[in-house]
């Protein structure tokens, strides 16, 4: 690192040995101060210190927690936090990095678990499922009859990017949701922590536009697991736009509880399940995304209603994300990456028996 100043020194300062000495001292601790300063790091994500106004200096973002991607005005200075007029890289919109994926991970790179992709390895665990960003332009289920589909991303080759998900200047994006994604205890205390995730209305290549978060955001891409599909490897879901509302899916409340919590996606999500016996809203509907595929984690009983009695299903977010191995879920990073092969909330038969109950 190269320091370098131009430090008038006062002449009455040089007038006596002693004078010298402290004015040595004060350049000899500005320059090891200069010298120690360190590159930015990643976005603290469960830093409780950490707002997006300590970061960019500008102001409203803290409560709508988009920080550098909204809360815009005119003449605004948030520009600079992403963008680079005269030294980005040739070919790339203005972008500090090479490519948009790099770009997003100047901040969101999981450094410490606290980011959206590297939160498992930053933890010594091995991902099972990840969305293959800047690796592929293949879209599992996407076409109409179950089978994969071909796209054009934005990211070099057709690529998919975090940008054809995302809106990183919240334009035309969905509306805000009180999420699962509780990454500290101090958030599950709050039921009022929401955002729209900057998750765009209609995804790249996506052919569905719909403005609020759920089966059909999802199945925007992933045309071929909507309810009405004619694809024999499809297990159809539910959706909004079908006319099924996301009201009708419980939630386990508790160990020992025999009622379920009926409510809108998100919050102190124990595992979405389908009681038994359904109600006349639930029967004869098939699953939503959520079910089956969210955070890994222990779901509830679905034949009784109830949690395990030693708490293991409990929803618990005790430690920063991933912290505690005894958190349920531990991790919360989905969708884009999971502990569990297609990024299923449980494997095997305890996933089925979320829904499907053994005769007796």
């Amino acid at each position: 690192m190269n320091v370098r100043a131009v430090i008038r020194v006062p002449q009455f300062f040089m007038e006596s040995g002693e004078s010298l000495r402290v004015v040595r001292l004060i350049l000899g601790t500005m320059l090891a101060l200069a010298l120690m300063a360190s590159p930015a790091f990643a976005f603290d994500e469960v830093g409780s210190s950490t707002d997006c106004v300590s970061c960019h200096g500008t102001s409203p973002v803290a409560a709508d927690r988009k920080g550098p991607h909204g809360g815009y005005t005119t003449g605004t200075n948030k520009c600079a936090a992403c963008h680079s007029v005269h030294v980005a890289p040739i070919g790339v919109m203005l972008l500090p990095a090479a490519t948009i994926k790099a770009t997003c991970e100047t901040c969101h790179d999981g450094t410490g678990g606290q980011g959206v992709y590297g939160v498992l390895t930053a933890r010594g665990v091995t991902p099972g499922q990840a969305h293959r960003v800047e690796q592929t332009n293949i879209i599992p289920g996407g076409a109409a009859d179950g089978t994969d589909r071909t796209a054009t991303f934005s990211a070099s080759g057709g690529n998919l990017t975090c940008s054809d998900c995302h809106s990183p200047h919240d334009s035309n994006t969905v509306a805000a949701f009180t999420g699962d994604r509780w990454r500290t205890d101090s958030d599950a205390t709050s039921s009022t922590i929401t955002s729209n995730r900057l998750l765009r209305q209609t995804p790249v290549s996506g052919t569905i536009t719909t403005t609020v978060y759920g089966s059909s955001w999802c199945g925007s891409c992933h045309t071929g697991r909507l309810s009405g599909s004619a694809g024999v490897v499809n297990h159809p879901v539910e959706t909004e736009t079908a006319g099924f509302s996301y009201e009708y899916i419980p939630r386990v409340t508790a160990a020992g509880a025999v009622t379920t919590e009926m409510g809108s996606l998100g919050q102190a999500n124990r595992g979405y399940v389908m009681p038994i016996t359904r109600t006349t809203d639930q029967d004869g509907h098939y699953p939503i995304c959520m079910q089956c595929h969210e955070d890994t984690r222990n779901v509830g009983d679905v034949s009784s209603g109830t949690l395990a009695g030693d708490g293991s299903e409990d929803f618990t977010v005790t430690d920063a994300d991933g912290n505690s191995g005894t958190d349920n879920p531990r991790f919360q990073s989905f969708p884009h990456e999971s502990e569990n092969a297609y990024f299923l909330v449980e494997s095997a038969d305890d996933l089925c028996l979320n829904c499907h109950v053994p005769p007796g």
